[in-house]
């Protein structure tokens, strides 16, 4: 259902990301809102690497609740507060979504909805 695309005449990925995926007609989709590295009980974590670890975390429970998993996501895109953020959130996303490697947008900002926050995930899957 969800199809790989990556044509050889153009530049590789230059990250852990598929340049596109081909969904068939008929899928089921699920766009969820960003999803930040807040706990449940409103606590944030300080650094970047465990705000996206939480953020990840909450994305799969959502994708969850409707039997969809890391291996529908078709498209994410990332928004990292800081350039000094930026490795700790790759390492972290390139451990979540494996080989899967959806498409992938990262956007470094200056800042998101409240001073605490350093990493917001986007995701959209199908499936």
């Amino acid at each position: 259902m969800i199809t790989p695309v990556s044509p050889d005449h153009i530049a590789p990925p230059a990250s852990h990301y598929t340049h596109a995926f081909h969904v068939a007609p008929g899928a089921a989709w699920m766009i969820l809102s960003g999803q930040l590295g807040e706990r449940a009980d409103g606590t944030c974590p300080d650094s970047a690497a465990d705000q996206a670890r939480i953020a990840w975390a909450n994305a799969l429970a959502i994708l969850d609740e409707k039997g969809f998993g890391v291996e529908n996501v078709v498209k994410v895109i990332s928004f990292i507060v800081g350039e000094e953020n930026i490795s700790a959130y790759v390492k972290v996303h390139s451990e979540v979504v494996g080989e899967h490697r959806p498409p992938w947008t990262l956007v470094i900002v200056p800042a998101l909805g409240r001073r605490h926050y350093k990493v917001e995930v986007d995701i959209t899957a199908a499936g």
